[in-house]
């Protein structure tokens, strides 16, 4: 489990160093309004009020992320949701950054500290699931190792389908 108040530098990846800490009712509220006029949330029937839901949603082994910059944690640059176990490790649920914070390797460090942190815990796989029209996605997470196993029609809405994608996490020695 990645704990709250986690500080991830930038390994050397990017610039910008990351914290994670609890989702709370004004983050969730601004992220949700950001995320529901982007793509690919633009594009399925999320209001700002679902997504408001879903963030702040209270879950045993599925934590809510509010992503921030570590040198400055007024700055919410995204969020992330996890879904701890799952298929013998965890799954991505939600990986969002605001647009100011896309192609800036931000989310490249995030899915290292994922996937190590993982690794540390014991689990064998990272999962995520992509739009199968959102290339952008499945283009990045593919570069970070996850290959498609399953495509899943009609999952959020009928004329759409879904891609999960798997990352084999190496046994640690």
């Amino acid at each position: 489990m990645i704990p709250f108040d986690t500080t991830i530098l930038g390994r050397g990846i990017t610039d910008i160093d990351i914290a994670l800490t609890r989702m709370n009712d004004t983050a969730a509220k601004d992220l949700a309004g950001a995320f529901s006029q982007m793509s690919p949330w633009i594009h399925y029937p999320f209001s700002p009020d679902e997504l408001t839901r879903y963030f702040t949603k209270k879950e045993e082994d599925a934590p809510r992320y509010v992503v921030r910059r570590a040198d400055n944690k007024n700055t919410v640059i995204g969020a992330l949701g996890l879904r701890e176990n799952w298929l013998r490790g965890p799954y991505i649920q939600f990986l969002g950054l605001t647009e100011a914070f896309q192609n800036r390797s931000v989310g490249e460090a995030l899915l290292g500290h994922i996937a190590e942190t993982a690794q540390h815990d014991g689990a064998q796989n990272l999962w995520v699931m992509a739009s199968q029209f959102n290339k952008r996605a499945l283009v990045f997470y593919q570069r970070h190792g996850f290959n498609p196993v399953a495509t899943i029609d009609a999952l959020v809405t009928e004329d759409k389908s879904e891609v999960l994608l798997r990352k084999r996490l190496l046994k640690s020695q």
